[in-house]
């Protein structure tokens, strides 16, 4: 037994035979009297390396929640009372104990589950997520983070209450000070809290946001039998690396969205359609990729979501243990105690799920088949309509009321325009509502599509290779789309465009475009790639104009200046006699040092240089050149143009035809176009293109042209781009003249070129071996000059071959021993032969004879 004191001297007794717990900190033990009160007593080393654990505990004494127990169960262990030992020194506090014995990680890791939960349903593990956020929430109010979440913090109790420990590493607050907590387990803990670690040393405040990510992957464990929601593997390959959970979650890529092609969930995952609609979205906020993390599902969202699940759940008929989500007609339990094979469960599910939801429209109610999504994208998932070949479209949670989508798509389903051109554009037929707020839309049915972006970065489309030869069809059909575009100024990006299964372009995300009339702007995510020329024209001149009303305004302050001094001579010569005149302070004159030499030295003198001194140069100031007016256009002709063609660029040469560098350095794509610096040819000497870009050389003329003409302003007077009927024709014939490789079936090139150039060069990142293969290959005026040269040198071989052969047969013997001996050859011979070592030469090739012999003897045995 040891004696510890309360802060008002009061005994108690505690029983320090064996510890109930110790870690790093310290260690638990049981009051003598009272087994259910616990004392924490710190070690030495903890209390100086944590100097503010005192006032902190201090704090939480003070600052004690309502919600310690229920019904005789302990809820939070939060300190009650701070001990001290007999010197009146701080060495813990004590608070109540936590009667469970089994840590949520028994509930979560399948292997302790079936030891310490053998007969736990999902029923169940619906109440202990429930639970668990009505406890998270109760904390949050209670102005207190949780900061560091993790399962062996939290305890389950046998009718699955939740209780809290280790609550001394909170963040909690007083009148006066931020008790910060400084410890994470990271595999709950959010991206921004890590990328704020990293950027500085001082430790960032949690906000009860960062325990929401937490606890959506706590409560995603929970329901989905222990997998974790980052655990994944890629699409094609057999298990995954360990440590794609941190590298998902640092990343944001959240295998369960359909936006990630080829990172999929585990094996042995259930499928998220496994979960009600309302409870995929609460997952989707708090996991999916967004600058709007702010908008993660709080704990009190959490728990009305998961109760809503809990009333409306069912109950298998064969299997009373098996409980699922009621959008289902069979029960998924079951099927998945056959098999683990998420992707057999994935197809299994769409057949068993029917899941039926109304909804409200401007027009009629509609239904809504969400059994599966149909297709998504940044903005919006769809699904289909009951009975019908429409689409209900949803916006993005998390982008709906950031970006206002409701308002942009009432203003443009208006416009008359996109109604136009069906081959491109599904505008709205009715705004789905509810509360009397916009929350989606429905169009007509679109085809399955696949984002550009993504469908050049995998280089696949299903089972189709994309091959050079893919990729100028689509070019084609870009331009194709683009020549509508232009005909009513609609400007679209490469991140807008998306790609169906016969190659032709789509924009799903209709509600980011314009209205014609500009009343709602077109929304823009990569503006800075699609700023032509004209675009810094009109800033150079709004600067121009700047600097001049700059200049005027120094003027009228000067004449301000001068005209306040004559009023004040004024007001001097009308001061009245009687009046009392300020004297002005006549400050002394300043004393004048003189600091020569008073002697002089006589024989001190510099040395003199004989050089000339040239007299210095006068140079002429040079006027800058005033800048023309110039307006430039963001949705004209010109500009759209300028769109198509840094589009076409990185569909077929891989990167923006402004990225480059200047003297090895990076610089950004507007000092690329502002110089108007065409980085395929060597004009500005420094000035490459990126080292990824395909090179210009390796296309026929004409494309070289019509990309120059687009992108290179030669007469900002009459600027005139490539136009997409221009482009058309070009892609064409380049699809035409496109060669296929007889080595490799996925390689294609043009028919100016005589080899491969990839199997030519095996990289083709070296632009510089590229260019030199090119030259030598490419049919053209240097191409002939290079093979006539080599014809000439093998005639020229030849006919010094034969010339030495008519010697030898017309030359007598004498003749030819006497030139011999005339030029000493036996003695040169016999330098040379001493120079080059002959009889080391001949001992190798013997000895290697010697070697293949005897292998092919033991190869095959017998004579060689």
């Amino acid at each position: 037994m040891r004696k510890y004191y309360l802060e008002d001297g009061s005994k108690i007794l505690v029983d320090d035979t064996k510890p109930i717990g110790s870690g790093g900190e310290g260690s638990v033990f049981k009051l003598a009297k009272n087994p259910n009160i616990l004392v924490k007593v710190y070690t030495e080393r903890a209390l100086e390396r944590m100097p503010e654990i005192v006032d902190k505990i201090k704090a939480m004494v003070q600052k004690k929640p309502g919600l310690l127990d229920y019904n005789g169960l302990t809820i939070i262990a939060w300190p009650s009372y701070v001990i001290y030992d007999e010197n009146r020194k701080f060495i813990g506090y004590l608070m109540r104990r936590v009667q469970a014995k089994n840590q949520l990680s028994h509930v979560i890791t399948p292997g302790l589950q079936k030891t310490k939960f053998p007969n736990i349903t999902w029923y169940d593990r619906l109440v202990i997520s429930i639970n668990l956020a009505k406890v998270m929430s109760f904390i949050h109010k209670n102005d207190t983070v949780i900061g560091d979440i993790n399962t062996s913090d939290f305890f389950v109790y046998p009718g699955f209450e939740i209780g809290v420990v280790d609550t001394d590493s909170f963040q909690v607050s007083s009148e006066s000070k931020l008790y910060h907590c400084k410890v994470f387990t990271p595999d709950y803990t959010p991206p921004e809290v890590f990328e704020a670690k990293k950027k500085s040393s001082v430790e960032p405040k949690r906000i009860p946001n960062h325990d929401n990510y937490g606890l959506a992957i706590l409560i995603f464990q929970i329901l989905m039998m222990g997998v974790h929601p980052f655990s994944a593997r890629i699409k094609g390959v057999m298990g995954f690396d360990g440590n794609a959970i941190n590298y998902n979650m640092e990343h944001e890529i959240f295998p369960y969205s359909t936006l990630n092609n080829n990172i999929i969930p585990p094996k042995n995952s259930m499928p998220f359609s496994f979960f009600p609609k309302q409870i995929q979205d609460l997952f989707t906020r708090a996991f999916d990729k967004h600058n709007d993390v702010v908008n993660r599902p709080t704990a009190d969202e959490w728990a009305a979501g998961l109760r809503v699940v809990k009333d409306n759940i069912k109950k298998c008929k064969k299997n009373k243990a098996h409980f699922y989500p009621n959008h289902f007609q069979k029960c998924p339990i079951c099927a998945r105690e056959q098999t683990k094979d998420y992707d057999y469960l994935l197809d299994y599910f769409k057949t068993i799920s029917r899941k039926y939801v109304k909804y409200d429209t401007d027009d009629k109610e509609i239904i809504v088949d969400e059994n599966h999504v149909y297709d998504e994208t940044l903005a919006s998932k769809s699904y289909t309509l009951k009975n019908s070949k429409r689409l209900a479209v949803f916006f993005n949670p998390k982008m709906l009321d950031k970006y206002q989508l409701g308002a942009r798509i009432e203003a443009l389903k208006n416009e008359k325009v996109y109604q136009k051109m069906p081959a491109y554009f599904a505008p709205p037929q009715e705004l789905i509502m509810k509360h009397d707020k916009v929350i989606g839309y429905v169009s007509k049915r679109i085809p399955n599509l696949y984002r550009l972006q993504t469908f050049l970065k995998n280089n696949r489309l299903g089972k189709l290779k994309i091959t050079d030869k893919v990729k100028i069809i689509v070019a084609r059909n870009i331009a194709s789309m683009f020549s509508s575009l232009e005909k009513y100024n609609i400007p679209i990006e490469f991140n807008q465009i998306f790609i169906d299964k016969d190659l032709n372009p789509f924009i799903p995300d209709f509600v980011f475009l314009g209205s014609f009339d500009d009343t709602t702007k077109a929304m823009v995510f990569q503006r800075e790639d699609y700023l032509p020329q004209e675009y810094f024209y009109e800033q150079n001149y709004k600067k121009y104009l700047k600097t001049i009303e700059d200049a005027k305004e120094k003027e009228r302050e000067l004449e301000r200046k001068r005209l306040e001094e004559l009023r004040k001579k004024d007001l001097e010569l009308i001061r009245s006699p009687l009046e009392k005149k300020v004297e002005k302070k006549v400050e002394k004159e300043e004393k004048i040092i003189d600091l020569k030499s008073s002697t002089t030295v006589e024989d001190f003198e510099f040395e003199k240089s004989n050089n000339v001194i040239e007299k210095e140069v006068k140079v002429k100031e040079i006027v800058p050149e005033t800048p023309k007016e110039f307006v430039f256009e963001p949705k004209g002709k010109q500009t759209i143009r300028y769109y198509l063609a840094v589009i076409i660029h990185m569909i077929l040469q891989d990167t923006h035809p402004f990225k480059g560098t200047h003297k090895l350095a990076s610089k950004p794509l507007s000092y690329f176009v502002e110089n108007n610096y065409f980085l395929h040819r060597e004009t500005v000497p420094g000035v490459e293109i990126d080292e990824k870009a395909k090179l210009l050389e390796l296309f026929p003329n004409y494309y070289q042209r019509a990309m120059r003409k687009a992108l290179i302003v030669t007469n900002p007077d009459k600027i005139s781009r490539t136009s997409p009927n221009e482009w058309q024709g070009a892609l064409s014939k380049l699809s035409f003249e496109s060669k296929k490789c007889l080595t490799s079936e996925y390689h294609y090139y043009h028919q100016s070129m005589t080899k491969c150039p990839i199997c030519g060069t095996g990289d083709t990142k070296d632009h510089g071996k590229m260019r030199q293969f090119v030259l030598e290959n490419k049919k053209g005026a240097v191409h002939v000059l290079l093979f006539t040269n080599k014809i000439l040198n093998h005639l020229i071989l030849s006919t010094l071959i034969v010339m030495m052969i008519y010697v030898l047969n017309t030359v007598g013997i004498n003749q030819l021993e006497a030139l011999l001996s005339q030029i000493n050859f036996a003695e040169k011979l016999e330098m040379v032969k001493n120079f080059i070592r002959l009889d080391a030469i001949i001992q190798f090739f013997e000895n290697a004879v010697d070697f293949f012999v005897n292998l092919y003897r033991l190869i095959f045995g017998g004579a060689a």
